[in-house]
Parts: C-alpha cells; structure tokens; sequence
C-alpha cells in the first residue's frame, strides 16, 4: 500500500506534526520499512522540495544532509601523478562553499572492489564496458531515504587519456581535474544540467578546461548545504 500526502506550506506545524504522526502509524500498520534519518525532519514536515539540480526520491532532494564534509578515498588504483588535480577539485568545490563539503585523502591500504560498504572512494579502472566506452567516468551513490550512504567514482583509464595542469602534452586528452570536479558534483548528489556555465554538463570535451563553477551550481549547492 502507497500513501502519498502533499502538505500545503502555509500549514501550521502543529496540523503538520499531527498528520505526521498518522502516517507513520499508517505506514507501520502496513508493514512499509519506513525510516526517518536526523536530517530528514523538516524534509518530511514540509513536504516535497524544489529538485534545484538534486537527484530526487520520492519528491525529495538526495544529499549528505548536515554530514559534509564527504570524506572520499583516492584508492592505490589511482596513479599518484594525479592526486594534486583530483585534490585542487576538491578545494574548488569547498571554495564555492566556504566550508569544507568534500575531504579527499590517500590510502594505498584499502583494497575493495566498488560496491555499497559505506566508503566513499576514487577508482582508475583499466577495464571498461565495452557498449560506454564513450563514458568518461562514471559514479555510482546509494541512499536511504533522501539521505547519501555511498558514493564511488570510477575514472575511464581504458578508453581515454588525462593531462594535469601544466601538461605540454593535451592534444586528445580529457582534463582529469575537470573531469574530477563534475564527478565530485555527482557525489554530492548534483544531476546534470545543460547550462553551459555548470560545471555538471554531461560531457566534457578533450582539451577542455572546465574547472569553475558557474552561478547556477553554487545556487543549487545552496539548497542543501
């Protein structure tokens, strides 16, 4: 059994708590797994959000909520040449913020496959499906509720070539911190948009420089963090 309950927003919070808790008794009376996260109060109090650029689950927005800052792993896959340009896209986005949203470290000793374990981590993949390889990367998050668990990045290393700041050589190759920067977007729970000022534009083109966050994507942050 399904209940779906749009609240109007000029509702006083005191018809909103009690309906509130009829539906939760409901939905305990129907055997739903229903779970409300510390984060998640007002989302449910006030009913569905304005997606502003955000995955979406069940008419909510999908984030970190109040944990940032996201502490990802760059993994011993990843070659080491390339941790100065996945760290300086970390720092972009935390300047945008003005406050540390994403924490990126090294740590050769972690040796899991992607999958939900509840790290976070960067992966140079040499191996590729064969039907994406046009993908240049790919992150997969996890969530529960409108709550983010697990978010894994995964780096095309079979089908393209990288180059860093500084590089002489760029003639085919796809700028790894831009490149970096846009995944980073996804883990945090931003979709792509088509705007050409976003950073979260769905392809990047070889010898592009695509490093700053437009506008729009510090006014999405803004709706969540």
């Amino acid at each position: 059994m399904k209940v779906l309950i749009t609240f109007d927003l000029k509702s006083t919070r005191i018809l909103l708590f009690a309906i509130g808790i009829g539906l939760l008794s409901l939905l305990v009376s129907c055997g739903n797994n229903f779970g409300l996260k510390i984060g998640d109060q007002d989302v449910y109090a006030f009913g569905s959000e304005e997606p502003c650029n955000f995955i979406t689950s069940n008419g909510f927005r999908v984030s970190w909520k109040s944990d940032p800052p996201v502490n990802i792993i760059i993994t011993s896959s990843v070659p080491s040449e390339y941790d100065s340009e996945i760290l300086k896209a970390a720092d972009i986005w935390n300047s945008v913020k003005g406050q540390q949203l994403v924490h990126i470290y090294r740590d050769n000793s972690f040796k899991n496959d992607p999958g939900y374990d509840k790290v976070n981590a960067i992966y140079w993949m040499p191996d590729w499906d064969t039907d994406l390889s046009n993908q240049q990367a790919r992150t997969s998050v996890r969530w529960d509720s409108s709550k983010l668990q697990d978010a894994d990045i995964r780096i095309n290393a079979k089908n393209f070539t990288f180059f860093k700041e500084g590089d002489e050589s760029t003639a085919g190759k796809v700028h790894l911190q831009s490149l970096v920067l846009h995944e980073l977007g996804h883990a945090v729970g931003l979709v792509h948009i088509e705007e050409t000022a976003s950073v979260m534009q769905a392809y990047l083109k070889s010898q592009t420089i695509r490093n700053k966050p437009g506008a729009v994507d510090t006014s999405s942050l803004s709706c969540e963090y």
